[in-house]
């Protein structure tokens, strides 16, 4: 029994692989980098995972805030927190949560 489930596996891990294999050959075909030289195809692929990475980035960071704006600005409810503020100031005139905001 183990063996034939170790067989099944094993036919699905290379047919996951020859999909992938597939896949990255499809994306050097539609971007043309597969004409390109091995160094070109490295710079290429670095240049293309930066762009991809600072996108994902800046809609992490700065899209939700838009969304916050454009919701209290579709939907104005005077009962509503401010869904921007991360501090609410104690008696003291310090934040209860001091570990800062990373992103400014």
């Amino acid at each position: 029994m183990s063996k034939n489930m170790y067989q099944k596996l094993t036919e699905d891990y290379a047919k996951i692989k020859r999909y992938v294999k597939w896949l990255y050959v499809l994306y050097e075909l539609n971007t043309q980098i597969a004409i390109c030289e091995p160094w070109e195809k490295v710079f290429l692929n670095v240049l293309l995972g930066s762009c991809v990475s600072l996108i994902l980035y800046a809609s992490y960071a700065f899209v939700p805030g838009y969304c916050v704006t454009v919701f209290q600005l579709l939907w104005p409810l005077n009962s509503m927190e401010n869904l921007t503020t991360v501090c609410n100031t104690n008696i003291d005139g310090f934040c209860g949560n001091e570990s800062g905001s990373v992103i400014t």
